[in-house]
């Protein structure tokens, strides 16, 4: 019996020495999930299948396997990747060639099991991710809270437009309708007034067709009167030698009658005039100078003229003379200059005049019957103007209620109520303001001019909702159009809270909204 009980406990004292030596060790740097493939009883055989090899050779710091998964735990092979446990944190994978480097990369420290240089620290970092895991979910879940009203607000909001959008389509078709009524009532109202007013537009034709006729007469007849005074041979041709005598043409009052003066009224390639070309070239030109003399023309505006020299004080004697001075002291050349510039604006004088008497002016008195037309005419036009504003003003509401409904606001229209506001940032040298849905500004503290960083183009990902892109702003210089991404994140408050330029003319803005808020899924203890 003792001999018995002696054998049992040598059996319980060796035992464990035994398996102690028979289980296996676990490698170092191998996650729990790829124990398996690490069996120290067998051969091992290397991730990619592409070699085996005896287990004595893993983590012997010597690398064998060209993924290197035989030096999980040494920085042998420059792919080899090591699993740091970090019990209490967060699982980590780093590049095996970290391994005993000097740098701590897992926080429990067991990547630099020779150096000794790191402490274990995982569970005072796990205490802090849990305790700013738990900040994040509280403020999750009360900014999903807000998210939810948002919603709320987003699905009332739609459904009045909607009925006002299913109104306004009813309100379209009546609309249409009227102006088409009015439209053909406008139509037949015109008809009747045109076809009224063609009678006596027949005869204001005629009327000013004879009038014309008659000036044109008197203007020939005046011009050949001119013309017959200075034909002193009576050959109907003027020629320089018969216009010298007449003193009309002594411009510069020199009591001499130069050719250049002549020449002047003629053209100067001309040393002769025949009726017609005299009344079509000379005549406009001499004809202000010729009814001075019979003293028959007055300027239109001499009256007003004369006023303006009442009112204007009389020369000093110093400055008269002074004029007097330098008219006497001017060449004659000069003199001659300026005597063809009177005379070139007294030529476009005259025939602003003609084209003045041209444009005759008739208005007939209109019978009773014709002005009922035009009156019915024009409130038909009237009526019509009035139908096709309202019809425009329905389909221009309309458009932009469909294209408000179209947009996409989120999975439940949560950003919906965003629209019609803006945001605003100031750093040291801009203040930027964010539109959603619309445009993104920048504006400089320097100066109140505002830039345009983009328009409203969209999410970046279609069922994301965590990137706005803003396209199509102002052009840089020398360079391409500005473009604006905004980062959506989880906020108590709609904020704008950042705003860089990364690249040239490509900004980045960060902003904060209850609308992208959703409650976090609780993690567990063994998670954190």
């Amino acid at each position: 019996m003792i001999e018995r009980n002696v054998i049992v406990l040598a059996v319980y004292l060796i035992v464990p020495i035994i398996c102690t030596d028979i289980l296996p060790s676990l490698p170092k740097g191998v996650p729990v999930s790829k124990l398996p493939l690490y069996d120290p009883l067998k051969d091992f055989t290397c991730l990619d299948g592409l070699f085996t090899v005896p287990f004595s050779y893993v983590n012997d710091d010597y690398c064998d396997c060209q993924d290197g998964s035989d030096e999980p735990g040494t920085s042998a092979c420059p792919s080899g990747l090591f699993y740091c446990a970090n019990k209490g944190f967060t699982p980590l994978t780093v590049p095996s060639s970290r391994v005993n480097d000097g740098f701590c990369d897992c926080c429990d420290a067991s990547d630099e099991y020779l150096t000794n240089n790191c402490t274990d620290n995982c569970e005072e970092l796990g205490r802090a991710a849990k305790e700013a895991a738990g900040k994040q979910a509280k403020l999750a879940e009360q900014g999903n809270l807000l998210r939810l009203q948002f919603v709320a607000t987003a699905k009332r909001t739609k459904l009045v437009k909607q009925e006002r959008v299913a109104a306004l389509e009813s309100e379209k078709i009546e609309a249409q309708k009227l102006k088409d009524e009015t439209e053909q009532a406008k139509l037949n109202a015109e008809t009747a007034e045109n076809a009224a007013l063609e009678v006596y537009r027949q005869r204001e034709e005629a009327i000013k067709k004879e009038k014309a006729e008659q000036e044109e007469e008197l203007k020939r007849k005046e011009a050949q009167e001119a013309f017959d005074m200075l034909d002193s041979n009576k050959d109907n041709i003027l020629q320089i030698e018969e216009m010298k005598p007449r003193q009309i043409f002594d411009q510069n009052k020199d009591s001499e009658v130069s050719e250049e003066e002549i020449k002047f009224f003629l053209g100067d390639d001309k040393t002769e005039a025949d009726f017609e070309y005299f009344i079509s070239t000379v005549w406009p030109r001499l004809k202000p100078l010729y009814m001075l003399e019979k003293g028959i023309f007055v300027p239109p505006s001499a009256a007003q003229e004369g006023e303006e020299e009442v009112l204007e004080e009389p020369p000093m004697p110093d400055e008269q003379n002074l004029e007097e001075e330098e008219e006497a002291e001017m060449g004659d050349e000069e003199r001659e200059e300026n005597w063809e510039k009177e005379q070139e604006d007294n030529d476009m004088a005259t025939t602003e005049q003609e084209h003045e008497s041209d444009e005759v002016n008739i208005e007939l008195e209109y019978d009773e019957n014709t002005k009922g037309l035009i009156e019915e005419a024009n409130y038909a036009r009237a009526q019509f103007e009035n139908a096709q504003k309202a019809l425009r003003e329905i389909e221009q509401e309309l458009n932009q209620l469909k294209e408000v409904l179209a947009k996409d606001y989120g999975l439940e229209d949560e950003f919906a109520p965003l629209e019609g506001q803006c945001f605003s940032y100031t750093d040291r040298e801009y203040t930027y303001k964010l539109c959603p849905f619309d445009h993104v500004l920048q504006s400089s503290k320097s100066s109140n001019a505002e830039t345009k960083l983009g328009v409203w183009a969209g999410w970046a990902e279609q069922g994301s909702y965590d990137v706005m892109l803003y396209t199509k702003g102002l052009g840089c210089w020398n360079g391409p159009q500005r473009s604006a991404k905004v980062l959506v994140s989880c906020g108590l408050e709609n904020a704008l809270v950042g705003a860089s330029e990364p690249n040239k003319c490509e900004y980045l803005l960060k902003f904060q909204t209850p609308a992208a808020c959703r409650p976090l899924e609780k993690l567990s203890h063994d998670e954190l």
